[in-house]
């Protein structure tokens, strides 16, 4: 829904370079989708053992934060168009992300959106965050639903992983990269963006 992942993949690299290191674009990519402490272990594993993780990765939160709130927060084209659809026919919906509750809902609050949905899971209010499914299985529950009449919108194969897992559909709408090829099967659909999954939705809805 969210336009953060070239933000955060920016303040990764900025901050690590202002710190003296050089980590790619494709070492932060290995972040995207997983909680904090799942994306700490996985850039760890790519960088060398002295790298400060602590310390960048405290840099690298500071300067995110500082974009979001400074420069506002850009939605994903057709975002708003499907959320009026599904508004307009009462569909319930919910957001299920590896994101800590709280910035979520700031998050949420600086992309202008907060108000459209009731129901919000953040990865530190389940066990484990994507690729487990816990995140989604708890939001199925709190909007009283089954997981196989809901669908999933995700941008990475970590959160098709925690979809496919909980027993959602899910159509992956890729941000900075696609989702691996031993992964992209367990999809209902890969479609370029938000304006195609509605299409898709709309199909889906009508047969459940």
């Amino acid at each position: 829904m969210l336009d953060t992942e070239r933000v955060a993949v920016e303040c990764w690299i900025e901050s690590a370079r202002q710190s003296g290191w050089e980590i790619t674009r494709d070492d932060c990519l290995a972040m995207v989708g997983l909680d904090q402490q799942a994306s700490e272990r996985a850039l760890q594993l790519r960088t060398d053992p002295s790298f400060p993780l602590a310390d960048i990765s405290k840099k690298a939160r500071v300067r995110y934060l500082e974009r979001l709130r400074g420069e506002g927060i850009g939605l994903k084209p057709g975002l708003l168009e499907l959320l009026d659809w599904l508004e307009a026919r009462s569909v319930p919906v919910a957001v299920a992300t590896s994101t800590k509750q709280e910035l979520a809902l700031e998050k949420l609050v600086l992309a202008g959106i907060r108000q459209r949905f009731e129901t919000i899971v953040g990865g530190d209010q389940v066990a484990k965050g994507k690729p487990a499914p816990y995140v989604y299985q708890e939001a199925v529950a709190r909007i009283g639903q089954q997981p196989a009449r809901c669908i999933a919108l995700e941008d990475s194969d970590i959160g098709l992983r925690a979809a496919h897992g909980a027993g959602l559909s899910c159509i992956v709408v890729p941000d900075l990269r696609p989702p691996a090829p031993e992964f992209e099967p367990l999809a209902h659909a890969v479609v370029p963006s938000l304006r195609e999954a509605h299409r898709l939705i709309e199909t889906l809805l009508i047969s459940r």
